[in-house]
């Protein structure tokens, strides 16, 4: 298991905050992006998206409230008005129309609103580290490797870059810090451990070759992370790589690490890091 970039996550409370359109995709698989642990499960979006017509209620109060998909933390009866609830009998019609003409018809449209949102979304998480990112210093790592998601090589991550902290570390300075759940998988150094437990993926512009199952002198290494907001701090194990982090510094945490400097419900945290 390659651990799941809660850019994503971040995508997942933009949905909250300032909606985008995360609409489903002309197949019933979840379309490339889609945030494993963090959003809830695409079947069950996929089904509700159409019992409820939301392919054809865009630009509505209604499509606000009811058509982004859940939090996986979310329920569709607690943090959802009524109207957003299908009745059986919609849910029964969708999933016959999923097989339908109509239904394949619905379901391209719906496609080409999550590109839409997919290039929303890059645009704004990309601006959210311009500023912090301003003097990026070239990294003794490789370039990443061309990931298997193409939306991640549309926009390669920069390299990335350290500056010294004036107290003998060399601080990663410009990142994110999401987070991940292992859901009982390995990462890529192969280990497994529980959700609790410290964790730190680092970006594949640290990881030359993951992609072919290349070892990663990193693992087993621990990090110190600093919310650069608060001053928090944690040390955790680098123990899988992140795809699809926002740039060369950012890093995708365990829920147990990320908790330990912030809560889920903020989905993105500004920090530094150093190795110790």
């Amino acid at each position: 298991m390659f651990a799941s970039s809660v850019l994503f996550a971040a995508l997942a409370s933009m949905a909250i905050a300032a909606p985008v359109d995360m609409a489903v995709r002309d197949d019933k698989a979840p379309p490339p992006g889609w945030a494993y642990g963090y959003l809830e499960n695409y079947t069950t979006y996929h089904t509700r998206y159409l019992a409820l017509d939301c392919q054809d209620k865009h630009n509505t109060e209604f499509f606000e409230q009811c058509c982004h998909p859940l939090l996986a933390t979310q329920t569709l009866k607690a943090d959802r008005p009524s109207q957003c609830w299908p009745t059986n009998a919609e849910l029964a019609s969708a999933t016959a129309e999923e097989n339908s003409t109509a239904g394949a018809s619905a379901n391209a449209a719906a496609a080409s609103d999550f590109s839409a949102a997919t290039s929303t979304v890059s645009a704004a998480l990309a601006s959210m580290t311009q500023e912090a990112a301003a003097n990026p210093s070239p990294s003794p790592a490789a370039q990443p490797s061309t990931t298997e998601q193409q939306a991640a090589a549309s926009s390669p991550s920069p390299s990335p870059a350290s500056n010294n902290n004036g107290g003998g570390g060399n601080w990663n300075t410009g990142g994110q810090a999401t987070f991940f759940y292992q859901n009982g998988n390995p990462g890529a150094c192969g280990n497994y451990h529980d959700d609790s437990y410290p964790l730190v993926a680092i970006d594949q512009a640290w990881w030359p070759g993951w992609q072919s199952g290349n070892s990663s002198p990193y693992c087993g290494q621990w990090v110190n992370i600093v919310n650069t907001d608060t001053g928090a701090s944690v040390t955790a194990q680098v123990q899988d790589v992140c795809p699809t982090c926002a740039n060369g510094n950012s890093l995708d945490l365990s829920v147990g690490a990320f908790t330990a400097i912030g809560s889920e419900s903020q989905g993105v945290l500004p920090i530094k890091w150093e190795f110790v």
